[in-house]
């Protein structure tokens, strides 16, 4: 199920001992055989202990928690608030939308379409890190006509490290490639940690927060 959920064709069958091997030249990141594998064996790496000695140490109130605008889709019977609500219980000072950064990148790959168009002739856009690394990877003859811009999320955590730059900062998403991305070496530091929904989730639920 792993090779067959990989569109990167990164996973490949070891014809001696017949287990899956990911090559890490082709891997983009993108989790989809994490979901795919019926039996367990592929995990995103976990940040979830960080994220819990962050927020129990975090007595500058200064821990943001980011998020993406689908986890509205993840609690569809609860408002917004109500989940803002939750994650600062467990601990954040604050929760921001990372929507406002989505904004911030939609206005400037606007302007460099704009501007850059008539010489590029066609351009895509930089905010998903897996669609960014299998361009490289796979396609790089139209790295060019990629559009530069950074994420949402790193936009996001830029603008709150611009007005409290001893901010620390959790991005939630349902993005495993959000994962790899905080560590490309022009964005480290910028986000501190990363965790899924299902992580997420695994935090309300052991501090028994019915949200």
């Amino acid at each position: 199920p792993c090779v067959r959920a990989c569109d990167a064709k990164a996973i490949s069958i070891d014809i001696n001992t017949k287990k899956a091997l990911i090559s890490d030249e082709k891997c983009i990141q993108c989790g989809s055989c994490v979901y795919h594998c019926p039996f367990g064996a592929i995990m995103d790496k976990s940040s979830i202990v960080d994220v819990i000695k962050l927020i129990k140490g975090n007595k500058a109130n200064n821990t943001y928690a980011i998020i993406t605008p689908a986890i509205a889709s993840q609690f569809p019977s609860v408002s917004i608030g109500q989940i803002f609500t939750a994650i600062k219980k467990l601990g954040f000072t604050e929760v921001l939308e990372v929507a406002l950064g989505a904004d911030i990148i939609a206005h400037y790959e606007a302007h460099q379409v704009q501007h850059e168009i008539e010489t590029l002739e066609w351009m895509t856009t930089s905010c998903c890190p897996a669609f960014v690394s299998y361009i490289k990877k796979n396609h790089p003859e139209v790295v060019n006509h990629d559009s530069k811009a950074v994420s949402p999320m790193i936009a996001s955590a830029k603008l709150i490290k611009k007005t409290n730059p001893d901010a620390n900062i959790v991005f939630i998403g349902p993005c495993t490639a959000k994962k790899a991305e905080i560590h490309e070496p022009d964005l480290e530091g910028i986000v501190d940690y990363v965790l899924t929904f299902e992580e997420l989730q695994a935090l309300i639920d052991s501090r028994e927060i019915v949200i």
